[in-house]
């Protein structure tokens, strides 16, 4: 025994369609997928882009300025929904369109912290 104390921390669950984005995530070289207290989380370049909110949500930072952009076709999905921090939505992944969405608005998100 070290004498340090241990935390226990459940990882929330992650349902069907959120564990499968994942899994291909974590093919994406672009992206590193890493475990944490709170759940999963997918950063570029350091820095953090996408993590599990929920059984069947991710939150993704999308940055305000695209948000703006893609605002009208974002709502329009029902999937997406804003997040109080205007840099990041929240993407419902309970369907099999709805992974789609998020790995695409993943790609977007890559996109826009991608750093020259």
């Amino acid at each position: 025994m070290t004498g340090f104390p241990v935390r226990h921390r459940s990882t929330p669950r992650q349902g069907a369609y959120v564990a499968r984005a994942l899994r291909e995530l974590r093919h994406w070289s672009a992206v590193a997928v890493r475990e944490t207290p709170d759940g999963v989380a997918v950063a570029v370049q350091g820095t953090s882009i996408l993590r599990t909110s929920g059984l069947n949500e991710m939150r993704l930072r999308l940055t305000a300025p695209v948000i703006r952009r893609l605002e009208p076709q974002l709502w329009e999905s029902g999937q997406v929904h804003a997040c109080p921090d205007r840099a990041w939505v929240a993407v419902q992944v309970d369907t099999e369109p709805g992974m789609e969405l998020l790995l695409a608005l993943t790609s977007v998100a890559i996109q826009a912290h991608a750093h020259p």
